[in-house]
Order: structure tokens, then sequence, then C-alpha cells
């Protein structure tokens, strides 16, 4: 599994684009609930708010609609939550404007943001970011796949291509594929250091793919999203039901595209149920 595209080479007619967290590996409540959340109280001394973002972040993060964005994102929809609420976080402005305007929602990003603006805010949007990576690390052995993951991995990678693209850190996601012999059904990985799923899918049709041989698999609409924006299909792993979402994957939904019958009508019963799942 490669990190780097000049070392990948399309061997597959067809392409799979599969999320990380919450759909191949156990770790987005965990994540959340004990990095993300803690962290963000920390970094920005709001241990009297705790339990209002604590209750904010899990909605935003495991709940809602908005399940499967940005780390960076959540940290502004919590921030504006609590502006709301009465509190306002010195700088929050400049993490807002950063995140709206960005080409780009990625530590190299932030790093020129700080450089170009010499925000504070942005400095401990920073220290945040790389505390949660160093916690995520040291947790890498608690985190396991769902199950079923490995043996449709295994299948999908006879068929397809397979490319990670995933908003966690690069690392972290290599780590963990590699610890359950993961690694050798995928070509190569998309993490946070590179930006948006969208664009990184839009990366790998530019090898050569046809968008209707290409699917992405991820547990929230923000993967939804980055399908559409490049015309490919989209297969929810559904919160709470994550290993009939794999037995579907491979029985039902992988055919389809290989088929050339993966219609419209198919994919809006698709997105429906991940809707429902989220409480949309």
């Amino acid at each position: 599994m490669s990190s780097l595209l000049t070392d990948f080479t399309k061997k597959r007619e067809f392409l799979v684009c599969m999320d990380s967290d919450g759909c191949v590996m156990d770790t987005v409540r965990i994540k959340h609930c004990t990095v993300f959340c803690p962290e963000l109280i920390r970094v920005f001394a709001l241990e009297d708010e705790a339990d209002y973002i604590t209750t904010a972040w899990e909605e935003i993060n495991l709940l809602g609609i908005t399940r499967g964005i940005s780390r960076f994102e959540s940290v502004v929809l919590v921030l504006e939550r609590l502006k709301n609420h009465g509190v306002e976080v010195p700088g929050s402005d400049d993490i807002a404007a950063w995140v709206s305007t960005a080409s780009e929602l990625s530590t190299t990003s932030l790093q020129q943001e700080i450089l170009r603006t010499g925000s504070l805010a942005l400095r401990k949007l920073q220290e945040w970011n790389s505390a949660c990576n160093r916690r995520i690390q040291a947790l890498e052995p608690t985190f396991e796949p769902f199950p079923g993951v490995e043996t449709s991995l295994r299948q999908l990678h006879a068929v397809a291509d397979v490319a990670v693209v995933s908003a966690a850190n690069e690392s972290a996601i290599a780590s963990e594929w590699n610890r359950y012999g993961l690694a050798r059904h995928a070509d190569v990985i998309f993490g946070q250091e590179v930006g948006s799923k969208a664009n990184s899918i839009a990366t790998m049709l530019a090898c050569g793919y046809e968008s209707r041989k290409v699917m992405m698999v991820g547990d929230a609409m923000g993967d939804a999203q980055a399908a559409a924006a490049n015309g490919v299909a989209f297969v929810p792993i559904l919160p709470g039901k994550e290993a009939e979402s794999w037995r579907r994957l491979q029985e039902e939904a992988l055919p389809k595209l290989l088929h050339g019958t993966f219609h419209a009508e198919y994919q809006n019963q698709l997105l429906a149920a991940l809707r429902s799942a989220l409480h949309g």
C-alpha cells in the first residue's frame, strides 16, 4: 500500500475508494469521545463549558447528518454553538475564516495560514491537531476493524483497485491497516495531509478510471457528497449496522457496479438508508 500516488500504478478496470474511520476501523466513537473533544476543551481552556461542548461535539460528529466532516469543520461548528450559548472563544473568527476559504483543510494549509496571519487562535488549532494525532497514535493498538471487513476487502481487491480516502492522519491509517493485515488489500492512501475526499477521488479518476466503474464506500454524508462531486457511485456503511453493510457491499453493491446495473434508483435507496441511520 502506497502513501504516494507517484508509486501507484492502475492495475484494474474498476476502483473502490474507501473511508477508514467508522467504515473499515471501529474508531469513530473512541477518537471523538476520548481524543478530539477532550483535547479541544484542554487546548482552548474551555473546562467550564465541558458538558455543553461534549454534547455538541457528539451530536455533530456521531449522531447527526454532519458525521464524517473534517475535524476542523467540527471545531468551527462547536465554536459557533458556544457563541450562541454566550461564550465566545478569542480568535474563533480566524478559525472560521480559514476553514471557509482554504482550498484544502490540511495540516500544510493550516501551517501556511499561520505563517501568513500569525493568528494565535490558529496556532492553538495547530496545537490541538498535533495533540490529537499524538494521542490517536498511542491509542492505535485498541482499534479493530469491523467484522467481515477483511473478507470483503479481499474480494473487492480481487476485482478492483482500492484507494483509502480518509480525513484521518495518514500514518495512523497505515499503522492500523498494517496491524490487521488489511494493507495488502489496498493500493494507495489519501489522508488528512492531502486535503478533501472529493479531490482525492478526482486524483484517482485522473489515473484513467471511468466514473461509472468507480465507487466510494463511507459512513457519512460527506463521503456521499465527495462521490457525487465526482459522478461515482456511493455505498454506505451504516453506523450500528456495519457487519450487515459490509455483507451488502460484497453481495449486492459490488456485483451491480461490475455488471453496470448500479442505477440511480438503487443509489437513492442507499442514501435514504444512511440519512435514516444518521437521524437526518
